[in-house]
């Protein structure tokens, strides 16, 4: 009975007792006040020597990029009842969805990127020797002596060595490639470093690589197509040419029109002429419809925002981890405080 009424009245505090058990807390803590100095004093020394090693200068330059992924339209569903193919923005959806964000990451495209020539202060130079030389692994002898060319067939198997390392350092700590909403199709491309003309330079060029492999693969198809009908439409002009001369040659003979076996070639000259003008046309139309198709596959990826200068800055300042030092020493103090103030309670009610 008795223990049910105490219950009762820890239940049912009031407004007094809870602040008179805070103010026995700021007691405790007045009187226990060398943690509350010591702790975050301490910890906000970790900070700064975290600061001091850990922090960085880095900038980002990110990129907004949206990439079409329209179906087929009303006009193009009616073309193709009629036997018309114009093509599609994104044929067999290549660069749909998760696709595109984890072309940025490939091995090959970085790569490529990497080995792209830029105007860099004034100079004409590979992007991957602007990276490599702030790498770690450019101080070791072996490296000593690397040097990337555009052309890749120029590299020896150092180089192609230390390419490699440079592709690695670029995906897991210079790149970031996202999707921030999965029903929309923008992606967020950005890369990071200490120089923010090297980190716009990356960038941008990696766009270009994955835009210029686009229209290199995707639209190899429709224009391995428009080729083959340009040369049949060059043969096909070529006949249309020679069966014209060859009726203006018949029409030209002063034939007897009583003899009609004598106008057997004449009319076979008309009869090949009617059919290159119709042959002819039929492929006019098709390398027409072949240079929409390839029109409307390109571009695919556009840019909608562009970064400018000063970039943004990436990562903790040093200030930073002395502040975060300070606050975790103040709560770790403010914690044990506590602790041992609810444990002097407990041995209290209990005696």
């Amino acid at each position: 009975m008795n223990s049910t009424k105490k219950n009762a009245l820890n239940a049912d505090a009031s407004l007094g007792d809870i602040v008179n058990q805070l103010g026995k807390l700021l007691l405790r803590i007045k009187t226990n006040w060398k943690p509350v100095v010591i702790y975050p004093l301490v910890f906000g020394l970790v900070g700064l020597l975290a600061g001091l090693f850990l922090h960085t200068d880095k900038k980002k330059a990110e990129f907004i990029i949206a990439a079409e992924e329209e179906g087929p339209s009303g006009m193009d569903g009616l073309m193709a009842q009629f036997g018309l193919d114009v093509g599609g923005s994104n044929p067999g959806g290549v660069f749909e969805g998760e696709s595109l964000v984890h072309l940025f990451q490939i091995r090959s495209m970085i790569e490529r990127t990497l080995l792209t020539t830029i105007d860099f202060e004034g100079k004409k130079t590979v992007l991957a020797n602007l990276i490599w030389k702030d790498m770690k692994q450019s101080q070791k002898e072996c490296f000593s002596e690397v040097d990337f060319k555009a052309d890749r067939s120029q590299q020896n198997a150092i180089t192609d060595s230390a390419l490699y390392l440079t592709y690695r350092h670029v995906n897991k700590e210079v790149l970031s490639v996202s999707r921030p909403d999965k029903k929309q199709s923008f992606v967020t491309v950005s890369c990071s470093n200490e120089n923010p003309d090297i980190a716009m330079k990356l960038s941008q060029a990696l766009i270009e690589t994955v835009t210029a492999f686009y229209i290199e693969t995707v639209t190899k198809k429709a224009r391995y197509n428009l080729d083959v009908l340009r040369k049949e439409v060059d043969s096909v002009q070529k006949i249309l040419n020679y069966n014209l001369r060859s009726n203006a040659n018949m029409s030209d003979l002063n034939l007897n029109p009583m003899m009609q076996s004598a106008r057997i070639d004449e009319n076979r000259t008309m009869i090949d002429l009617q059919i290159s003008i119709s042959l002819y046309g039929e492929l006019i139309k098709n390398l027409k419809l072949a240079e929409i198709g390839l029109r409307k596959q390109t571009p695919l990826i556009q840019i909608i925002e562009t970064p400018h200068y000063p970039l943004e800055n990436v990562g903790f300042r040093w200030w930073q981890y002395i502040v975060m030092g300070v606050g975790s020493g103040f709560a770790l103090a403010m914690y044990m405080i506590y602790f041992g103030w609810r444990k002097e309670q407990s041995a209290t009610k209990d005696e």
